[in-house]
This record gives structure tokens, sequence and C-alpha cells, in this order.
């Protein structure tokens, strides 16, 4: 009888276990180890760690089991993906690595999606620039540890370099190099248009190997620390979740399965890359050679749960564990005693920001909907409806790209649960089955080294003698599935109304962390996506020379509505053509200095304003408009930089433009379509909506006390606290 080892290196810990040929673990043991985190959003670890806690646990695995060490025919690891490692020239540790979880690299994302370009990233790739991901990282140290990065000969990843302390061998493994973003998916190779394009010397790099390729033997020395057997063959592995599909026996097309751990995920196997030009779910190449797998990622799946376990069931956790007992059991008994949809409470699962498939870092958990009538069980309830909402928004992307699996393996502590697993069924839609095996990347990696050293001649023949299917089996129940549709209607329409509001949130954490923060966002921020778009490709530059050559008063504002000097037979067929759709237009300026609000206009239609210097403008949604009257409490105000072209939306009020400087003037170019600002014509109707017209399709809204007010321009009011910039 031949033995297997799989070891599954992960965030909070590394578990080895023994397996049979067939599959059975003989004894498991796990190792846990720090994580330090420096800064707010930071997450690192110490590679020395991880190494330590493969050798005590494979030591102590080998001892429980009193297996033959000789009897011992391979390993493999599955891990954590996305760390960097750095090594130095002599095979050292040059910093502590930077995990899949750290958040620092929100600029090196903006970098690569302006150095490769968002669209060919991800058509290279299959993938878009994500914090997570390990080239952003590389980008980090290489900006801001010049030293380290200069110190550099190697780059790993974290089960890669404890294969490396273990065979003496450098190389990176493929499933696990897809979440680099530097490696040509279709291709399997590392990108020379990404490395060129970043600048990373394609030395730092190793070789890439197939999970199923012998990648080394354990060294003497390794030998001595762990108890294995000097030249044991040690398999290239896989990334956690490719050996997890393996270790669930997802090896072939139609195949799936669902991770309820720490994290969510949806994750199926194909045997052609399948790209979401979205990037909105992740393609990697799978450990089965020659092959690919598409998957989605809730960040804070279980976490979820857990948090729910700590916050509002520590005291039951506490009594229940002097028992044996689980509180998570607890937690689900009450929770299905709440009916489908928790009576109208919705939770967002985004406490760690999101990956899939709204990619957004400074995402943060909701309860929406929460009222006096609510309970812990229906915040229960609702947190594991959220999680699974979450989970169906991931599985209808993989439709979107030719990918249907009928039946969803469930793996992970969520699968564990009767109610969870019946959700699950019931909001996705489809079969969910199980396996008697809870060790699914370990019994994934071990499949693998069987591979490596011959006791099976393929992944796929590895699975069939390894994988059994539990007894456990939920089918959809359809009137529950019906309820759930109009739930998940809602929890769809949540997050892009809450989108810039996330990002507001974000700027205030910082200042309430004590950071800088810009006093006005950008036109180039979130927050500015409901009101409006910058504009490519627009010649602002000849604009602003022409722009330069207008007047400006001596004091107050001046507007021109059609200035010839600006009406360019070029820029007049360009814009009108690019943004009007062939209308007439007039170009125009608004040049002055202004640091009040005293007036929001409308113009019924979109308007494109290209300023001379950093100028500030406010906006509202036309949506404040109430009975005429705009509120500034629905006001906001944001830097537009020189030389940018913003379009501002049909929908969004806005005002004269305003300097930056206390003392300083601005000069801004204003397009429109042709005649649609002219003066208020007094013959028409002052009644209802027309009295807020100053004529040609713009609505104005002013102070009582204003110059605008004054000239009775209109009746619609400006009400609330003055703006001064």
């Amino acid at each position: 009888m031949k033995y297997l080892l799989g070891v599954d290196l992960g965030t909070s810990g590394t578990k080895t276990v023994l397996f049979s040929q067939r599959g059975k673990a003989l004894s498991q043991e796990t190792v846990e180890y720090p994580l330090y985190q420096p800064k707010n959003g930071w997450a690192e670890q110490d590679p020395d760690d991880w190494y330590n806690a493969a050798v005590v646990s494979i030591k102590k695995v080998i001892k429980k089991s009193r297996v033959d060490p000789h009897d011992i025919a391979g390993l493999a690891i599955a891990g954590q993906m996305h760390g960097l490692v750095m090594l130095d020239k002599d095979g050292n540790v040059l910093r502590k690595a930077i995990l899949w979880c750290d958040s620092r690299t929100g600029e090196q994302c903006k970098e690569i999606e302006i150095l490769v370009g968002k669209k060919r990233l991800v058509e290279i790739n299959a993938n878009p620039a994500l914090t997570g991901f390990t080239a952003p990282k590389i980008l980090w140290v290489r900006e801001h540890e010049k030293e380290i990065y200069d110190r550099c000969s190697a780059i790993l990843l974290p089960k890669d370099y404890v294969r490396y302390r273990l065979t003496g061998k450098i190389a990176m493994e493929i499933s696990d190099a897809s979440g680099t973003n530097l490696l040509d998916i279709k291709q399997r190779q590392w990108s020379t248009e990404i490395l060129q394009s970043l600048k990373i010397d394609r030395s730092l790099l190793p070789e890439i190997i197939e999970s199923t390729d012998i990648a080394g033997q354990i060294t003497s020395d390794a030998a001595k620390a762990t108890g294995l057997i000097e030249g044991t063959v040690v398999a290239g592995g896989a990334g956690d979740n490719a050996a997890a599909a393996v270790g669930t026996g997802v090896c072939s097309d139609g195949q799936a399965f669902i991770t309820l751990g720490t994290s969510g995920v949806v994750f199926a196997h194909t045997s052609k890359p399948a790209i979401d030009p979205l990037g909105r779910i992740h393609t990697f190449c799978a450990a089965v050679p020659g092959c690919w797998t598409a998957m989605s990622c809730t960040l804070a799946a279980g976490l979820s749960m857990r948090w729910m376990r700590d916050e509002f069931f520590s005291n039951e956790k506490k009594e229940l564990s002097k028992k044996h007992q689980n509180v998570y059991d607890l937690m689900t008994r009450q929770a299905a005693k709440i009916p489908s949809g928790a009576d109208g409470l919705i939770y967002l699962p985004y406490l760690m920001g999101e990956r899939s498939p709204v990619l957004d870092p400074e995402a943060r958990g909701v309860f929406f909907g929460l009222s006096a009538r609510h309970t812990r069980a229906h915040l229960t309830r609702a947190v594991l409806e959220g999680v699974t909402l979450s989970a169906r928004h991931n599985l209808e992307v993989l439709n979107e790209i030719g990918i249907n699996p009928a039946t969803l393996m469930a793996c992970g502590g969520g699968a564990s649960s009767k109610v969870w697993r019946q959700m699950l069924s019931d909001i996705l839609k489809c079969n969910v089955a199980t396996t008697l095996s809870k060790e699914g990347p370990a019994l994934g990696a071990a499949i693998l080294a069987g591979v490596a050293c011959g006791i099976f001649k393929s992944v796929s023949e590895g699975c069939k003698k390894c994988v059994k299917k539990g007894t456990a089996f939920s089918k959809p129940d359809s009137e529950e599935s019906v309820r759930y549709d109009d739930v998940y209607k809602l929890y769809t329409f949540l997050y892009p109304q809450l989108r810039p509001a996330f990002y507001k949130l974000a700027s205030l954490r910082r200042k309430l962390d004590g950071e800088q923060t810009d006093k006005y966002p950008s036109v180039y921020s979130v927050e500015f996506e409901r009101f409006g778009r910058i504009i490519d490709g627009v010649d602002t530059d000849g604009i602003v020379d022409l722009l330069s050559r207008t007047p400006l008063p001596e004091n107050g504002v001046v507007y021109v509505p059609s200035e010839s000097s600006l009406e360019t037979k070029d820029l007049l067929a360009d814009l009108g053509q690019r943004v009007f759709g062939g209308m007439k237009i007039q170009i125009g300026y608004c040049n002055g200095h202004n640091r009040k609000l005293n007036a929001l206009e409308y113009h019924r239609s979109a308007e494109i304003n290209i300023p001379q210097t950093d100028t500030l403008v406010t906006v509202a949604p036309i949506c404040a408009i109430r009975d005429g009257i705009v509120d500034t409490l629905s006001c906001e105000t944001f830097m537009i930089p020189a030389r940018t072209a913003v379009l501002f939306y049909e929908t969004t009020l806005h005002y004269t433009p305003c300097n930056i400087d206390e003392n300083g003037y601005f000069r801004m170019c204003i397009v429109l379509p042709k005649e649609t600002n002219t003066d208020k014509d007094f013959k028409h109707s002052t009644k209802g909506e027309a009295s807020l017209l100053t004529h040609n399709n713009k609505w104005i809204f002013v102070r009582k006390n204003s110059p605008e007010a004054d000239l009775l321009t209109t009746s619609g009011q400006l009400i609330g606290k003055n703006i001064e910039l």
C-alpha cells in the first residue's frame, strides 16, 4: 500500500493530511501562524512560518499514522494564491510576503490598467488588475521599497516557496501563476507584452510547471526535518481552489463546485478558456493539464457568519463549546424558523470589499430594510441569504459565458449545514451534492501527487478512485425559488445605488483615521459617476489654447454661449458627432472669479465642460428637485483637472464653475446643443414648469437674494445653506 500527502497551506494555518491511495484520510495535523497587519488594509505573513508549519505538520502526521515513510510515494501542496514572496540571489526571503487579502495596491492597479490597457489585460490574462493579485504588489514594492526590489532575484507564490524549501528547486505552478496578472492564460506562458508594459524583468519569474509535474524531490535536509525519505516525489501542486476542484471530483466539462469557507467560491471546469470581457469572474489555468477553470469569489461568505457568531452569539458559543456542540447549528436552526426573504431584510456581504462580480475594494457590508420587528434570527437568515444571493450573482455571470452546471458539489464549513444547502439549491436553482471527504484542497493535492509519482494515470482516474460522493443532496423547491427571484431583483439593485456612497464612506474612514484627503473629490472618482463622465480623445490642448485668448472680466463672471473663435470647423464636427449624435452645437465660454453658489441650472441635454485650469463645479441630481425647489444639501462639489473634457448628463443640475484658489480666476469652455441657452422669453407662460425656465430647454434655480433672483430669471428656488468654496 502506498500513501500520499496533501498539504493545504492556508491563511490561518497549514493542514497536512495523509491519505491512502484510495483517498481515505488516515491522519491530519494543523499548525497555525500569525497574520501581520502593520497598517489598515495591509496583510503580511512570514514565509518561514509556512515552511515551519509544513515541516511540523508533516512530521506529526507521519508519527500519528505509524506509516513507514518509505511507503509515502509523494506529496503536493495546495496553497493560498497571489501572495508575493521575494528572494535574493542566495534564495533568502527579502521581506514578509504580501498576501491575497492585502488592499494597499489600488494605485498600482490603476497604473497597470493604464500601461497595459484595461481591455487588453483581460484579453491576455482573462482577469482585471485587482489589489489581491501579485503584479500590483510587485509594482508597490518597486515604488515604495526600491532597495528590496533591486536585490530581488526571484519571485514566488506561497506554496511554491514552501516547495522550494523542500526540494531546492525554484518553479511556479501554472494554476497559481494564473493569479499573478502576468500570465497569458490561453498560451499558458508568461506574457511578454504585459511584462514589457510593466517593465518587469522576465528573469525574476521562474519556470512554469503543470500541477501534476514532478517539481523535485525531498532533499536530505528536508528529510531530516520532516521524517520523509530523501528523494520522495514532490508534485507541482495547485492554488487552493484549483486543488479543491480536484478534491471534489470537478475535473471535466459540466462539473462545478461551490465552497463556503471564509470566502465563497463558485468554481467550474472547462476544456477551453471561457473569459468574461468585463472581468467580473476569474479565468485561470486548471490543475488538470491543458484545461481551464472559471471561478468567482465572494470575499466574506463564511466570514459573515463568523462575524454574526462572534458579535451576536458569543455567550451561546461559550456555553455550547463546553458541551462540545457547535453554535452554528443553533444559529441555522433559528434562521430556519424565519421565512425566506427574512421579512424584507437584505444583507450585502461586503465586509472585506468585494471581488466578484462587482470588483470593488471599497464596498462594505449592509443590512437593508432593518426594522424594529427584526430579531437576530432574522439577521442570521439575511446573512445566509445574502451570501447565497452573491453566489447566484456570480453563477449568472458564468451562465453568460456558456457555463451552466446542473449540479454543484458543495464543500467548506457551510456545506455541512442542511439549511444552507437547501437555500443554495433554492436560490441557485440547481441540485447541490456533497462529498464524503471534507478535505477538498488537501485531497486534491494528494491526487496531484499521485499522478506525478505514477499511482494514477491521470487526474480523472485519481478523482474516480479517491473522491466519494456523500449522501446529503438538495433539490430546488420551486415555490421558494420563485420567492427568491423577487428578493434577488432587489439584491442586485442595491449595489449600483450604493456604489458612490461606499466611496464617500472610504474617504470618511481615511479622515477619521487621521489621513490627509482631498477637500473635493475629482470628476475621475466613483462618486462622480452618477453625474457625468470623462470624454477621451478630445483635443483639449487645442481648445485650451483657443480658450486662453478669451477675455477675463475684471470681477465676477462672464458667460458667452457662442464664441466664433472656439467654433472651428474641426471642433464643431468632432464634438457634435462624438457626444451629441450629429446635432448642431455651440461652443462658448464661462470665465471669471467665483466662490459662491447662487444658482443651479439644468439643460434638457448634455453639456461638455473643458477648463483651462483646475476648476470646481457643484452639481446635484435632477431627482433633487421637489416642487420647483432644490435643497443645497443635495449638492456635491467636484474638482475638474485642467484640460479634462467632462460630459454632464442630461439629469445633472450644475452651476457656474469656481476657481480653485481664493484669488484665482478660471476659464471654462462650454459645449451645448445650438440655441439651448438663450435669454428668458417673457411671452411664455409663467405657470407650472414653464416658470422655472429661462427659455429654450433650460431650467434655473436661484437664491432669493442673488443677482439672478433680482432679474426675475425664474421662480425656481434654491434653498439651504449657502455654499462658499
